[in-house]
């Protein structure tokens, strides 16, 4: 986090997110993510069995939000497969027990959208869509090139699924942290970059041009962040938080391209994945929002 919450972090949660951090600095990295994309599927298989024995699913699903939230947004900072990252947060909104076993088994892997055009379908053996749980077998499935093809969309078609409970809020809720976490991210590439890249005799970073939109990405980050974590309080702003990191995160990594110049628009540095990510999570639970609810009377 940009700014230090240690002192608002229980004890428990911090040793969970130094496991989380040690297992994904060990088993996963993006130049896997890069292989999945070109079609690797073994590595989603390798790094979906370390989450499954670290007993992740099982901890998000029965922690508090706020916790859920948290960890999210260390995911989102590390760009897992999209399949894993929609059912993370399917092992939160999901409340059917039989599923939920299923998942923290590591026997199903579940895609999850509040429309028929889903996220991550083709690697999905169960697929979410609102509260419409269907088996793979029984739909039909169209999968389209994607901005982010680790998490390609698709179409979906069916006629026969089962209906169960899930609490979509708290699923917006941690897609947006996992937003939050890649907007991080770029800002601390940026900060780096900004200290390290040297122009006319001093690094970039000591000009104001730079300086400043540096701090301005690293507000909206922590704005942005402030909002997910009341919104874990008080579940009723979920799809405010929602909103805001459609629109502040994008925003704050095409900054951060520019802040790396020309190499920020190629493909040898991260930013782009971070990109294609935030900008398909911005296109699902994408509920507009009715400001009425959150107005007091004089």
């Amino acid at each position: 986090m940009i700014l230090d919450l240690n002192f608002e972090i229980s004890e428990d949660l911090r040793l969970i997110l130094n496991s989380i951090k040690e297992l994904l600095d060990s088993k996963w990295s993006t130049k896997k993510l890069r292989a999945v994309i070109e079609g690797n599927n073994e590595h989603v298989e390798q790094i979906w069995k370390e989450i499954v024995k670290l007993d992740l699913l099982s901890y998000i699903s029965s922690s508090s939000l706020r916790d859920a939230a948290i960890i999210n947004e260390l995911l989102g900072s590390k760009l897992l497969p999209g399949i894993i990252v929609s059912t993370i947060v399917a092992s939160r909104g999901i409340k059917d027990k039989d599923t939920l076993n299923r998942i923290y088994s590591g026997e199903v892997k579940v895609a999850i959208s509040d429309f028929n055009m889903v996220p991550a379908a083709g690697d999905a053996d169960l697929i979410l869509v609102g509260n419409k749980l269907i088996k793979r077998e029984n739909c039909n499935i169209t999968t389209f090139n994607s901005i982010d093809n680790s998490m390609r969309i698709s179409r979906v078609e069916y006629s026969k699924y089962d209906t169960i409970d899930v609490n979509e809020a708290e699923m917006s809720l941690l897609f947006a942290s996992q937003m939050v976490g890649s907007g991080e991210e770029v800002v601390n590439m940026s900060t780096k970059y900004s200290k390290e890249r040297i122009a006319f005799g001093k690094p970039i970073g000591s000009y104001q041009a730079i300086k400043h939109r540096v701090v301005n990405d690293a507000i909206d980050v922590e704005l942005t962040r402030s909002i997910v974590l009341e919104a874990s309080e008080d579940i009723k702003y979920a799809w405010i938080a929602k909103d805001i990191a459609n629109k502040k995160m994008p925003k704050v990594i095409m900054s951060g391209i520019q802040v790396h110049g020309g190499i920020g628009f190629t493909d040898d540095l991260d930013i782009h994945l971070h990109l294609r990510r935030v900008l398909t999570l911005s296109k699902i639970y994408n509920r507009r929002i009715d400001i009425s609810e959150f107005l007091q009377p004089i």
